[in-house]
């Protein structure tokens, strides 16, 4: 298994924490939290992981235990860049290569590095089709690995399966209701920062069209899979993030004849 990361706008990152400690710390706390991912199951998975600049390259057994275990921590990755606005995009497959301390290199990593720079385009991890189809093979197998696939891997409109980092601040948000459980806990107040830092996100790059694509499509994903409950009747505590062209209109716009 061969995981490929690209850091969206991490120059900018990096330029930012240049005179900022505290967001040096984040960042190195953020790629350390991919190698202390437990694994989620049985046997070894081998993972490995290798960052440089603003990109990971990631590899472990082709097991199901290997295969997610691999996703899972690039999901770890996802969900604490996400905390300081920064998304990831990135794609796995299934490839021969070597993988050391100081040296990685192979087919697999070269076919990881094609999908991410020419289908992912947006700030998603996608699974080739011999990824997905080992999950999908894996599902059928055990229960468990039923699960994760069920949960963690959504099919978007192009056809292309990715991993849903945000399964589990959507179940969270799926609870419903506002008491103050819900309200106090933790994963709340992360909800509502990330909601409040891509809002701004959004707001920012409405002119910087490459930019605003991207964070538009993340914009859409966490509509529908956050901030939409299953039941029209409950209101999830964590909101959508607004679009442009969702703004509600007061009154009817004035006709103008030519």
């Amino acid at each position: 298994m061969v995981g490929f990361v690209d850091i969206l706008g991490f120059a900018d990152l990096v330029r930012r924490a240049d005179k900022d400690p505290g967001l040096r710390d984040d960042i190195a706390e953020a790629l350390g939290k991919v190698r202390r991912v437990a694994s989620p199951g049985e046997g070894e998975s081998d993972l490995r992981a290798q960052n440089f600049s603003d990109s990971l390259i990631l590899s472990a057994a082709d097991t199901p235990n290997g295969l997610w275990h691999l996703l899972l921590s690039i999901d770890a990755l996802a969900w604490n860049l996400l905390q300081l606005g920064v998304l990831i995009r990135g794609a796995v497959t299934i490839g021969g290569m070597r993988h050391e301390t100081d040296l990685v290199f192979g087919v697999g990593v070269n076919e990881a590095a094609r999908l991410e720079s020419t289908v992912a385009k947006m700030p998603r991890i996608i699974l080739g089709a011999r990824a997905f189809d080992a999950a999908d093979r894996y599902a059928n197998r055990s229960e468990v690995w039923s699960a994760y696939r069920n949960s963690r891997l959504l099919r978007d409109r192009d056809g292309v399966w990715y991993l849903n980092y945000l399964n589990d601040i959507a179940c969270f948000n799926h609870q419903g209701g506002s008491n103050s459980d819900i309200l106090q806990h933790p994963l709340c107040e992360v909800g509502k920062q990330i909601q409040s830092i891509m809002q701004s996100k959004l707001d920012r790059t409405l002119d910087q069209p490459e930019i605003y694509a991207k964070v538009e499509w993340f914009a859409r994903y966490w509509n529908e899979v956050v901030a939409k409950h299953p039941d029209p009747a409950i209101t999830p505590v964590i909101g959508e993030l607004r679009l442009a062209g969702m703004e509600t209109r007061h009154g009817a716009l004035p006709f103008r004849s030519f």
